[in-house]
């Protein structure tokens, strides 16, 4: 983009101001740390002999000694004070299990247990006495073992009743170990010390937004849009409903089924949410938005979080995207992408973007729920992720206030075409805060 050059001036003058105010924040926000660790091994043993060892289910048996162990390499900030394993049912039945510490050997791996290394049976952690049924995920306490970061084993074995399978890491779902610490993790966004909290969705039957009418009280499900289709995507957003709008006890999960006919451009229902508000820091303000979510991983999934004119006299192309992931042949969860849009996008002053496209920082995005930031001062853009600065950007934006948009969309442009194992796709959002000073 051509510039004048004593707009060029003008703009570092900016930068040096914005450098020295924005980014001498001190981030002092504090949570319990949640960590999901995931099965580096597990097997099956029938009484000496090991069966299966990439076999994509694992047994538990008690009147034949089948037992299914399991290894974690467990990695956490401070003290350990919730340990909880998870594992999915795959063939269910009446039985009452235990999970046991197992003692000994850490060395062991699926492919060379044997009778003569496998850990011996410790102390009874937890049980579940009950009708296991298939697709189910069960959990037992494991805080008696899993105390401090370490590598352990955790041995399934039967005390009464029939036989049940649960999946390897080769299957379905990957058992895992998810530790929580009371230690301040990284912080989780810039500090809101002297901002005053304008509106907070907090999702969930449990929570503020509980049922689909304080939904639809906030939020409208059509942008500035409609029901026109954008970008040539293939899901057609739904008014607030039930199924693409699914409440949890603690989320609102948008999600996208293939109900209106079936995997094709048009046969796709999905959920999006608009706040009926605009928002612009006029006066100086600063706005802060803030999403807590968990993106799908599913072929052709699109979810979004941005900011975009509700439209009218002066409608602009400005449009301010905090975040969102695209399924094309070159991204995928693993890479953040928090374009903006019009004429008004000048120059990052801060960036550790892996390209101008993405931010890469190594880890699935889909794996956990993360904090999405964007803090908003005329002519100021900041977006975070969790505890980073991800970008800084110079920015002004031309036309009508914008409303926030928050949404799942499925194909389109050059996203990859949903196929059958995509649906459902969920976006679980946690809430949905605003604050400003």
């Amino acid at each position: 983009m051509k510039k004048k050059k004593s707009s060029l001036l003008s703009s570092f003058l900016v930068m040096v101001m914005v450098l020295s105010t924005f980014l001498m924040v001190d981030n002092k926000e504090a949570d319990a740390a949640t960590v999901t660790s995931n099965a580096s091994d597990d097997a099956t043993m029938w009484g000496t002999s090991l069966i299966g060892p990439t076999a994509t289910t694992m047994a538990v048996n008690v009147g034949q000694d089948k037992r299914s162990y399991l290894k974690f390499n467990v990695s956490n900030s401070g003290t350990i004070t919730s340990a909880v394993l998870n594992v999915k049912c795959i063939t269910g039945g009446t039985a009452n299990i235990g999970a046991y510490a197992g003692t000994g050997n850490t060395t062991w791996n699926q492919t060379t247990l044997a009778w003569n290394n496998q850990p011996a049976l410790g102390s009874l952690l937890d049980s579940k006495n009950t009708t296991f049924v298939a697709g189910t995920v069960y959990s037992f306490n494991v805080l008696p073992l899993i105390n401090a970061n370490g590598t352990y084993s955790i041995i399934l074995k039967g005390i009464s009743g029939s036989e049940v399978t649960f999946s390897t890491k080769e299957g379905t779902t990957i058992p895992n170990v998810v530790t929580t610490t009371t230690t301040t993790p990284p912080p989780t966004g810039p500090d809101l010390t002297g901002y005053t909290l304008l509106r907070d969705y907090s999702f969930g039957t449990s929570r503020n937004t509980n049922s689909l009418t304080a939904l639809t009280n906030s939020f409208n499900a059509y942008g500035v849009a409609g029901t026109t289709v954008i970008n040539n995507e293939w899901q057609r957003y739904q008014p607030i409903n039930a199924t693409n709008h699914h409440l949890t006890s603690t989320t609102l999960e948008l999600t996208a089924t293939a109900n209106l006919g079936g995997v094709y451009d048009g046969g796709i229902s999905s959920g999006q949410i608009t706040t009926k508000e605009t928002f612009y820091p006029y006066d100086g303000k600063t706005y802060i938005f803030q999403l807590r979510a968990k993106i799908p991983k599913k072929v052709g999934a699109w979810p979004a979080f941005w900011l975009y004119s509700p439209g009218g006299a002066g409608s602009t192309t400005s449009e301010i995207d905090i975040v969102e992931f695209f399924d094309t042949p070159t991204q995928n969860t693993y890479d953040w992408t928090g374009f903006d849009h019009g004429d008004g996008v000048f120059s990052d002053y801060y960036s550790i973007m892996t390209n101008q496209w993405v931010w890469h920082p190594g880890f699935d995005f889909s794996d956990d729920y993360h904090l999405y930031t964007l803090i908003w001062k005329e002519g100021n853009l900041q977006k975070w992720v969790d505890g980073t600065l991800v970008k800084g950007t110079l920015f002004r934006w031309d036309g009508p206030a914008p409303q926030v948009l928050i949404n799942l969309a499925m194909g389109g442009n050059t996203n990859n075409n949903p196929v059958a194992s995509s649906f459902p796709a969920v976006f679980s959002l946690d809430y949905f805060r605003v604050y400003v000073k």
